[in-house]
């Protein structure tokens, strides 16, 4: 993992983002250490990363002395629906003799009704929802304290306060860089905090904003260290933890709790991860990750041990001028998971409960498994042409594919055998200084071959910056969203699937997007 601030990455700025991430290599050194990593930090957004940015002042992983450092990221989205509802006609209630049209013409969602759940397969990000995070770190290059204030929703806008999306402190821990001490890199974090393996991005999670192997959410320690054998790197990574805190009995799911169940017990993870890098060509990564609980202090009784096990693999190469491509697969074992709790996510689905809801079916009693693959590519065309001679300050036409797929196995027989895959493209063209152009293509299968629960999403955005390496970004967002019979939008709360809710075909975004 990176020293945290070393170069902090916040933003979602498509446009700068993987133009300075191909001028990049594809392993971010920390200062002091020179660690390859395995995982995004914690201090990284939960969305797509921005350019590196110059700490302001004294870094503090570069000063001997105890120093304050303070970096953020805002995405603030205003996100419409548009849709069209039939007439109907009922009796006028002031006259039996007559009728009355209702309904019909035009109408507005926000946010838009769109099969776009972050919680489940079917989320692409392509249309951006709301993210504000401040990183406050105080330390110095040997030991530093890190406190991360997030949220994904903003009061002063929002049609209802919603506690769960006022995330507050939503990470703190403390950073160790023991390296002098052993004469060998040696880092280690203890605190409460994120950890993502399978990022597919250079620098962030990649275009779906989803860590392809697991993530972690618990409160505990991670090591990682190294040994340089001439142009090789071999990383080793440690981390064990848990939660601080569990659904007590008798607690009511509600909206205040996020739906909080009282049957997921006190849940552990364990992970250790092995990578091998070449010089700042590339990185091959080895990954396995336990979760498991053994309570019984659960709302139903005693009930089985759960486990979700996960081994993956992955690869990263980043080519110089052309491009950067990561591949990546994972194999995800759920035995007795439904009391497994949110301490493990796979593909964005948090613990046992929406492992089953998402992926291996509500009469699976928390049994079945994932083989999941992904890959994506990443090129500057003006740098593929010109080299070391582009330095971003130019005009230049971005490429990005990528893809990623789901086979299910699953006691539950409606689940089992369901095959899901997504795939899309982008190309941007930086045309000028303040203005860019981007198509996208996004296309959702979520169970094979069956049209009916399929849908695509195609998108223009219209891109406005002050400089070519400015930290901010402003889109005007288009989406079109061409949608099976099959697919529905969860509204309400609980999110359910009601006879109102049809999707928006037509979905527009004004953004604004800034990071320090």
């Amino acid at each position: 993992m990176p020293t945290l601030f070393s170069a902090p990455r916040h933003g979602w700025n498509i446009s700068g983002i993987i133009l300075a991430l191909l001028a990049m290599p594809s392993l971010a050194m920390a200062a002091d250490e020179g660690l390859p990593r395995l995982g995004l930090s914690p201090a990284e957004p939960q969305v797509r990363s921005a350019t590196p940015s110059i700490p302001f002042g004294i870094n503090p992983a570069e000063s001997k002395e105890f120093v304050l450092d303070f970096h953020g990221y805002l995405l603030l989205p205003a996100t419409v629906g548009v849709h069209d509802r039939p007439i109907t006609e009922r009796t006028d209630p002031l006259d039996s003799t007559k009728t009355v049209d209702t309904g019909g013409g035009t109408v507005l969602h926000s946010p838009p009704l769109m099969a776009q759940d972050l919680r489940s397969f079917e989320y692409t990000g392509a249309v951006p929802t709301p993210w504000g995070q401040l990183n406050f770190i105080y330390g110095n290059k040997t030991v530093s304290g890190t406190v991360i204030l997030a949220a994904s929703t903003f009061s002063d806008a929002a049609g209802y306060y919603n506690i769960p999306a006022q995330l507050g402190v939503n990470d703190a821990f403390i950073t160790v860089n023991a390296t002098k001490y052993f004469g060998f890199p040696f880092q280690l974090y203890v605190g409460a905090y994120t950890g993502r393996y399978g990022a597919m991005g250079a620098y962030d999670a990649g275009r779906y904003a989803t860590p392809l192997i697991a993530r972690t959410n618990s409160i505990g320690e991670t090591i990682t260290t190294g040994y340089k054998l001439g142009e090789f790197f071999l990383v080793l990574e440690q981390g064990l933890g848990g939660q601080l805190g569990r659904p007590p009995i008798g607690l009511v799911p509600a909206a205040w709790n996020d739906f909080a169940d009282a049957n997921v017990g006190a849940t552990f993870v364990g992970h250790v991860h092995l990578g091998l890098a070449y010089g700042g060509l590339g990185r091959l990564g080895l990954h396995y990750l336990a979760a498991w609980t053994q309570d019984d202090q659960v709302a139903s009784g005693l009930v089985p041990n759960g486990q979700i096990t996960v081994l993956g693999a992955d690869a990263q190469v980043t080519a110089g001028r052309y491009g950067h491509l990561y591949v990546g697969t994972a194999y995800t074992k759920a035995r007795d998971a439904a009391t497994i709790s949110g301490a493990i996510e796979i593909l964005n689905a948090r613990g046992g409960p929406e492992l089953m809801a998402q992926y291996l079916g509500p009469n699976s009693n928390g049994n079945g498994s994932l083989t999941t693959f992904g890959a994506q590519y990443d090129l500057s065309v003006a740098r593929l042409v010109f080299d070391k001679l582009y330095t971003g300050m130019s005009p230049d036409v971005l490429v990005s594919l990528f893809t990623v797929g789901t086979s299910v196995s699953s006691d539950d027989k409606d689940y089992n055998g369901v095959f899901k895959v997504k795939l899309g493209g982008e190309v941007t063209y930086l045309m000028k200084s303040w203005l860019g152009l981007s198509e996208r293509f996004d296309h959702v299968r979520l169970h094979g071959a069956d049209s009916k629960k399929a849908f695509t999403i195609m998108t223009t955005r219209l891109l406005f910056h002050t400089g070519w390496r400015s930290r901010d970004e402003f889109a005007l967002h288009y989406s079109y969203f061409q949608n099976g019979s099959d697919i529905v939008a969860l509204t309400g709360l609980p999110p359910g699937s009601g006879p109102n809710a049809n999707p928006d075909r037509h979905v527009v975004t004004l953004s604004g997007t800034f990071w320090w």
